[in-house]
């Protein structure tokens, strides 16, 4: 009986040790294949056991490539390079995390070390730079851009590329830094209505692309559509163009009253506007979009027919009043064909003559010129012809080819009727001698009637290229009829207190209706 009880008793130790065996072997490894897994945490810790009470054998880095060779419940068994250990199962994964690039959209974003603002900043990108993403965790984003791996912030990254677009700016003048704050350096200044691409966008700046430099500037400086420019007229006989929208900038040009110009942008106080050739800026209170009446119920509308051009005739008043400067770019755009610049008076000359003619040619205006008559006698008629064809061969010297010679008369010079029309016949007559052919007379319509003879100064050219009738009439006498206003005249001087672009201040207007051997 007794040796019965013993086989059982070890029978059951034989049993009991076995489960105890089994129930170890279950808890304590479970045997497969090794595979390999990376590391998707931004740090892991390997340690000597499968717990955190062990000791850490090292830190691996988000992407890291290990081989698992056993699993410990929560715990795999890994290795390292030459390091074999436990880790965290939930921080491996068997897929590859698939890389993908980004874009920087915030101003600066510092790459560090680790992930946390605590690590030490490895570099530091800019709006739009263009990064690799080797993993992401909750927050931070480990990526690679040029030869520095790191981690920065996931939501500065965005995975769509900033669509560029073009913009315009919208302050008088608008400045351009090297980095998101008005503390950083200034790279350059631009100026209203200045084109830039975008090239990235934050709360308060942009990124911008100008003139092959990029920088940053304020968002509410800058609007996705051109400004509409329109024509304005000065209402002010002292307007200053300046350099910048302020009076303490300097002055380039002093208009007045009916200056057309062109507004090509517009802040609160000052307008950006184009007169001529010339940019810059102006009070906006001294604009108005209509234009104000002519001075005098001066006609502005003469009667147009087929063939028939504008122009303008000039002295150095108009270069007095620009302060030197005639824009005839500006002229020929106002819709203007001709000028009239006048040459010589009496025994003198127009010292601005040569230069207007050459400007105006060069601008693509037909260039004519005028004599203002002084003479008192034959000699005196022939002098002037001489000085005034001197003038015309100059000019065509310096490349202006002069179409026709007009002779002024608009004072009597102490002489009576009969001399003054023999005086204008002998300065024609030399005109003719000096090889001039195409040959006019200006005058008003009360001196045409009332001081010379023109029926005889015309009848003295007969068998010449035809003299021009130049007349100037206004005062609201709406009408191009000439001498007894009984037959219409060549070239119709119609108002005194006209404007034109590329001019400073009242300017004379004419209509040219003679085609033949004409303009």
């Amino acid at each position: 009986m007794k040796l019965q009880a013993s086989h059982l008793i070890s029978g059951l130790l034989a049993l009991a040790l076995v489960a105890l065996s089994l129930s170890f072997t279950s808890g304590t490894a479970q045997a497969s294949s090794s595979y390999s897994s990376y590391v998707t945490s931004y740090t892991l810790k390997v340690r000597s056991k499968a717990s955190t009470h062990y000791r850490t054998l090292r830190t691996l880095n988000m992407g890291n490539k290990v081989t698992v060779t056993s699993k410990y419940g929560k715990y795999s068994r890994i290795k390292y390079g030459n390091t074999t250990g436990y880790v965290q199962t939930q921080h491996l994964s068997r897929s590859k995390y698939k890389s993908y690039s980004a874009y920087v959209t915030s101003y600066t974003l510092k790459v560090r070390s680790k992930a946390s603002v605590h690590y030490s900043t490895k570099r530091t990108l800019n709006m739009a730079n263009k990064v690799t993403v080797l993993g992401k965790g909750n927050k931070y984003a480990l990526i690679k851009y040029g030869s520095t791996t790191g981690y920065v912030q996931n939501i500065h990254l965005n995975k769509s590329k900033f669509k560029s677009l073009s913009a315009y700016v919208t302050s008088y003048t608008l400045k351009v830094r090297s980095a998101a704050s008005v503390h950083y350096t200034l790279q350059s200044t631009l100026a209203m209505g200045n084109k830039v691409t975008v090239l990235g966008k934050g709360n308060k700046y942009a990124l911008i692309s100008y003139g092959g430099k990029t920088g940053y500037v304020q968002n509410i400086h800058l609007n996705s559509q051109a400004f509409r420019s329109y024509n304005a007229y000065v209402t002010s006989n002292t307007l200053k163009i300046r350099d910048n929208a302020s009076v303490h900038y300097t002055t380039r040009l002093i208009m007045a009253v009916n200056n057309r110009v062109t507004v090509t942008g517009k802040g609160n106080k000052y307008a950006q506007v184009k007169f001529g050739n010339i940019t810059g800026y102006v009070q906006a209170k001294y604009l108005t979009t209509t234009q104000p009446a002519a001075y005098g119920n001066q006609p502005t509308d003469p009667p147009v027919t087929d063939g028939s051009q504008f122009g303008l005739d000039i002295s150095h008043y108009q270069n007095d009043a620009g302060k030197g400067q005639i824009d005839f770019n500006a002229i020929k755009q106002d819709g203007n064909s001709f000028i009239i610049a006048k040459a010589s008076e009496g025994g003198g000359t127009d010292g601005t003559f040569v230069g207007n003619a050459v400007g105006a040619h060069n601008a693509g205006l037909t260039v004519n010129a005028y004599h203002f008559f002084r003479a008192t006698d034959v000699a005196g008629a022939q002098n002037e012809a001489n000085v005034f064809s001197n003038q015309i061969r100059t000019a065509n010297a310096q490349g202006a080819p002069i179409h026709y010679l007009f002779i002024d008369v608009e004072t009597q010079n102490g002489v009576d009727k009969d001399t003054l029309t023999n005086n204008v016949i002998a300065f024609l007559n030399q005109m003719r001698a000096n090889g001039f052919n195409q040959l006019g007379i200006y005058s008003n319509l009360y001196f045409f009637n009332t001081y010379i003879n023109l029926p005889n100064i015309v009848n003295s050219q007969a068998g010449q290229s035809k003299l021009l009738i130049w007349l100037s009439r206004y005062r609201g006498q709406e009408t191009n009829q000439g001498p007894g206003a009984n037959f219409d005249v060549d070239i119709w001087q119609y108002t005194s207190s006209g404007s034109s672009s590329g001019i400073i201040g009242a300017v004379d207007k004419n209509i040219w209706y003679y085609t033949v051997n004409g303009l």
